[in-house]
């Protein structure tokens, strides 16, 4: 397990395998988040690595799509694959309200 800080904006600002001070909150090593600010910090956000996380999205939706089309079924996927396609939806989920109260306290919505 890992310890992530975020920053004002919801985003993890660091990374640390202990605790350092009140606040951290405990991730999966292999969370995208995680990921995502790895590479960032060795500059693969620019490079194949990053392709791959808008990648990820345009999978993602296509899968939603499929879904609501009837042309496949959720429970088609194995169950591993639905664990972790929940858990993005989660994820995802969790970031829009992150950036709603964000852009709701600096004036307005977009």
């Amino acid at each position: 397990m890992l310890y992530a800080k975020r920053g004002q904006d919801g985003m993890v600002t660091a990374i640390s395998r202990e605790e350092e001070k009140e606040g951290w909150e405990t991730m999966a090593p292999d969370s995208l988040e995680v990921i995502a600010f790895a590479g960032s910090l060795v500059g693969a956000g620019s490079s194949l690595a990053g392709s791959d996380m808008g990648l990820t999205r345009v999978i993602e939706d296509l899968i939603d799509l499929l879904i609501e089309q009837d042309t496949i079924r959720f429970t088609d996927f194995p169950a591993p694959a639905q664990a972790k396609l929940l858990k993005r939806r989660s994820m995802r989920i969790s970031i829009r309200s992150l950036n709603l109260l964000h852009e709701e306290s600096e004036g307005g919505l977009i």
